[in-house]
């Protein structure tokens, strides 16, 4: 950090006081991103531990839901997998109040050295009593109010699917400019090669589901047409990147989305109920999917958290969509990369109380209330069933369908219009 200091030796003491003072601002510029840092570890571990509750909760906990009388107050008692889908959506309510109230309560926090920017950064230990409260509080709500909070994370999970994609996508741009930045051949194979992976991936994945899903015998034009829409959709898209017009192509980014596209219609075929005709793999997807989408689920908040600003950068398009490195440049030419950008803005950076924050805190906590809710989705089946219903399957039936069919239409079009933007837009300047 600091300039270059260049003063004729007759200034010498200038010098040293103007070293000095650049060292401190150094130190508390390091001091300052260290704590940030910090807290967004410490927020991701605080995530992750909701998960791991959750599960537990969900599997063991039964018992002591029914114990609950305000919980268990049914003439005739439901089955333990609804005690169960009842404290996952209790945590997950609790965890998503403390992470949507500190995305309030940070609006509008531009500088590290404001008030309200110490109550992302500090005060762990009421931060941890207040996190015990948040979880706590939900068991003692009716259950009516958990009926109302499913819906509505029925529909902040649809959001957090889009955001998730958007994420990918910055990961997988940031992850292209890397690699094109190194000037070696051998990364740019690197990158044909994993290209050529996820493709091949897409392509089974198309295979299988016109196999799985479209049985002999059956009619099944709903599943064939979801299908053949998803190839369309990342042929189109793919074909587009290639374009010379589309100066801010990438065939990488293209690949790791059209995987993805993928992944979420087989995901959504095998959400249709068992006994449904068209269904050929059954509760075989069952675990398959939880464990995949947790681990979508985890990988994109834990890149939001422990990567500064990629969240907020994901919805502006500056970098992660219309500014990406094309896949293969030729060797010797110069190319701005994120990196770069973000070394350009910390030597222009102002120290002290007036230095920029990294990353918009409030956006960052606003990723992880609506991963708490998605994450309740997925570990309940998308809602909890009737009281008397009895046993519902993990992530089966057509709300999940639909849901996860609607998000890949919409990053499907999202991903191509990042792609055609600056081309119908000529006036606007998207880099």
């Amino acid at each position: 950090m600091g300039g270059i200091i260049t003063a004729p030796l007759s200034m010498a003491s200038a010098c040293l006081g103007s070293c000095a003072a650049t060292c401190a601002c150094s130190a508390c510029k390091t001091c300052v991103n260290g704590l940030s840092s910090v807290s967004r570890f410490a927020y991701f571990m605080l995530f992750t531990l909701s998960i791991f509750l959750s599960w537990i909760f969900r599997d063991y906990a039964q018992g002591l839901m029914k114990k609950i009388p305000w919980i268990d107050h049914f003439g005739v008692r439901p089955s333990d997998e609804w005690f169960g889908k009842q404290a996952v959506y209790r945590l997950s309510f609790g965890n998503f109040m403390f992470f949507a109230a500190f995305s309030v309560l940070l609006v509008g926090v531009k500088y590290k050295g404001e008030a309200r920017a110490k109550l992302h950064t500090g005060g762990w230990f009421v931060k941890l009593i207040t996190w015990l409260v948040f979880n706590i509080v939900p068991f003692f709500l009716p259950n009516e109010s958990m009926e109302v909070y499913s819906a509505f994370a029925r529909f902040g999970s649809g959001v957090f699917l889009i955001i998730q994609m958007l994420i990918l996508l910055d990961f997988t741009h940031a992850w292209n400019d890397a690699w094109v930045s190194k000037e070696h051949y051998g990364w740019v194979a690197g990158l044909l090669s994993l290209t050529t992976a996820s493709y091949a991936l897409a392509i089974t994945g198309i295979v299988l589901m016109y196999k799985f899903f479209n049985p002999e015998g059956e009619t099944c034009d709903t599943n064939v047409t979801l299908i053949t829409v998803t190839l369309v959709m990342f042929v189109l898209f793919s074909a587009i990147s290639l374009l010379p017009q589309v100066e801010h192509g990438s065939l990488f980014p293209s690949a790791v989305i059209a995987l993805y596209t993928v992944f979420l219609c087989f995901s959504a075929l095998g959400s249709q109920p068992e006994d449904y005709k068209c269904n050929g793999m059954g509760h075989k997807m069952d675990n398959t999917k939880l464990w995949i989408g947790m681990i979508f689920t985890l990988a994109s908040v834990a890149y939001s958290a422990l990567r500064a600003g990629s969240a907020s950068d994901s919805f502006t398009f500056r970098d992660s969509v219309t500014s990406s490195t094309p896949l293969v440049s030729a060797p010797g030419s110069k190319t701005m990369t994120r990196s770069d950008e973000d070394d350009d803005e910390e030597a222009g950076s102002v120290g002290g109380e007036f230095e920029e924050v990294d990353y918009s805190y409030s956006f960052f906590h606003f990723v992880f209330a609506l991963a708490c809710m998605y994450v309740a989705m997925l570990m309940t089946g998308w809602g909890s069933p009737a009281a008397t219903e009895g046993k519902d399957t993990i992530d089966v039936g057509w709300t999940s369908y639909w849901v996860k069919i609607a998000s890949q239409w919409v990053m499907g079009g999202l991903y191509t219009w990042s792609l055609v933007a600056p081309l119908i837009l000529t006036d606007r300047d998207f880099l």
